[in-house]
């Protein structure tokens, strides 16, 4: 049996009003039963001695950290029927793709390269340049004509998104990707605008999800997420919450720093 919305995060247990049931009744002779779910994944923690805003740069590979905390997210979605896996061609989404797909031999998994990493021109830069530079953003402004623009990064996730509501309609699939795409994607469909300051938002957690449950296509998703890592620190009082100290616990995203 698919899992129903509450199995990726939504904490409300209030009852529906009539007025509420209503609409559930009429939003039914439209929709499906089951939502079009896509879960997108962020690779985990990057093998980065160097410390460098890494990018698109090839051979960035998972950590050891790294490889344990996706086979985390793996085995908490081994029992979640899916219908295809789409990856980012970097190297350490497709190891996160690949460790995910041991749990579903026979879920094909599809490189995607709409999925892949901001294209910036601080790729190689060492990361201090985060330090060195005050509201430091990939964004505003870019460092060359080249980079991606906040809605250049939306565009292209926005279609694979679409791509796999229309190949999987009232399935669930996964897809990927790196921080800044998965968070720009999610403010969009928040229904926020994308302007710099909304992208500096909080990250997607190391190897976390993000789920965007479609009841119908030309409708906003209902969006939820699980951060294993998140969760574990908070049971063990490990987290410190935001701020310089909470962030330096983190790998940092190209809006604000180097890991995606």
């Amino acid at each position: 049996m698919r899992p129903r919305p509450s199995t990726l995060g939504s904490t409300s247990t209030s009852r529906p009003d009539s007025a509420a049931r209503g609409l559930v009744s009429v939003l039914g002779r439209f929709g499906p039963s089951e939502p079009t779910r896509v879960i997108l994944v962020r690779h985990s923690h990057v093998h980065n001695p160097k410390e460098l805003i890494y990018g698109r740069l090839p051979r960035m590979r998972l950590s050891r950290e790294g490889r344990e905390a996706t086979e985390e997210t793996a085995r908490f979605l081994a029992d979640v029927p899916l219908a295809a896996i789409y990856t980012s061609p970097l190297l350490r989404a497709r190891q996160s793709a690949a460790i995910l797909g041991k749990h579903h031999p026979d879920v094909p998994i599809h490189r995607c390269s709409w999925l892949v990493e901001v294209q910036t021109s601080w790729e190689g830069e060492l990361n201090k340049v985060y330090k060195e530079t005050e509201g430091f953003s990939y964004y505003d402004p870019p460092k060359s004509p080249g980079d991606e623009t906040i809605l250049d990064v939306f565009t292209r996730m926005n279609r694979a998104l679409r791509l796999v509501l229309r190949r999987h309609a009232g399935q669930t699939s996964v897809c990927v990707s790196h921080g800044d795409p998965i968070k720009i994607l999610r403010v969009a469909y928040s229904g926020k605008a994308l302007t710099p300051d909304n992208v500096r938002a909080p990250d997607p957690g190391l190897a976390a999800m993000v789920a965007f449950d479609f009841w119908h296509p030309d409708a906003l998703p209902v969006i939820s997420a699980v951060d294993l890592g998140l969760l574990r620190r908070l049971v063990r009082g490990e987290w410190s919450g935001g701020g310089r100290q909470g962030a330096a616990r983190r790998q940092r995203s190209p809006s604000r720093g180097p890991g995606v």
